[in-house]
């Protein structure tokens, strides 16, 4: 840790001061999808890297770990929900092997993603919860787990939806909350009974698994490389800390517990602590 933050320094202070340049010895860099929607994920990878040993990636205010792949090196980059559109400058920093330092400079474009409103009511009990004073302190327990980056890749392919049911309200929804403006939803509700096995959607260590007011039953999965799965309103949660789970395996129960409207399970995905759509990772390998 202590090596990487004195690499990251240095990496920005040349930067800053102009001594990094890029080179026409650079390695290639693919970008996918060439557009950076609101909400979803790009990847980067960076191949014929054989003479690099480090690789940081600077886009959006972010600065992101890329893992090596082989020869390769690879970076899973999300977008806010809420970024402005437009062109932004992405920065990936190469420490080489030789000791030298270059760069590589790509402009990427941020596009609109529709969001649809949806409306729901809260009982006075359940809005009691939504206390600021409440959340904060029950978040900050769940983000110590998301800001932990492991450095082995335990998911393999697209993952699965962890339970099969319809989806009651999507990842980004503009939420309006007994009548008053909230802000995006930030996962996957889907519509089921409380008592629904919910399962791992791919392989993972659980580093969270805790009942909280707030979150109701609560799971964290992380499944390496800074990418975890989150799973609030539990109802019972079947596994502990420091487990791994395969994909598939019956996790917890859903329920109704925690700042919920009705029985249902909240699915999110957090990617080097920023949540973004995790249907994006159903549908296509990340």
């Amino acid at each position: 840790m202590i090596r990487r933050t004195l690499i990251s320094v240095l990496f920005f202070s040349l930067v800053f001061a102009g001594q990094v340049a890029a080179s026409s010895g650079d390695p290639d860099l693919d970008i996918s999808p060439r557009v950076a929607w609101q909400g979803k994920v790009i990847t980067l990878r960076l191949t014929s890297a054989e003479g690099v040993s480090w690789v940081r990636c600077r886009f959006l205010n972010q600065d992101i770990t890329c893992f090596r792949h082989g020869d390769d090196f690879r970076g899973v980059v999300g977008v806010p929900v809420n970024q402005r559109p437009g062109r932004y400058d992405l920065f990936l920093y190469l420490y080489n092997k030789d000791g030298t330092l270059n760069s590589i400079h790509r402009q990427v474009k941020v596009g609109t993603t529709r969001f649809p409103f949806s409306r729901y009511w809260l009982k006075p009990a359940k809005k009691k919860l939504l206390a600021p004073d409440l959340i904060n302190m029950e978040w900050a327990q769940i983000e110590k787990m998301l800001k932990v980056e492991g450095g082995d890749q335990l998911w393999q392919g697209k993952f699965a939806l962890p339970v099969q049911a319809r989806v009651s309200q999507g990842f980004g929804h503009r939420q309006i909350v007994n009548g008053r403006r909230g802000g995006n939803h930030r996962g996957v509700d889907f519509a089921v009974f409380t008592g629904t096995p919910i399962k791992a959607p791919n392989r993972g260590r659980v580093v969270f698994a805790r009942r909280l007011k707030a979150f109701g039953g609560t799971i964290v999965l992380d499944h390496g490389q800074g990418v975890q799965t989150l799973y609030f309103h539990l109802s019972k949660l079947y596994v502990k800390v420091g487990q791994e789970v395969p994909r598939g395996k019956v996790i917890a129960l859903s329920g109704n517990s925690g700042v919920s409207s009705g029985p249902h399970l909240h699915w999110g995905m957090s990617v080097h602590n920023l949540r973004v759509d995790p249907m994006q990772w159903v549908n296509y390998e990340i």
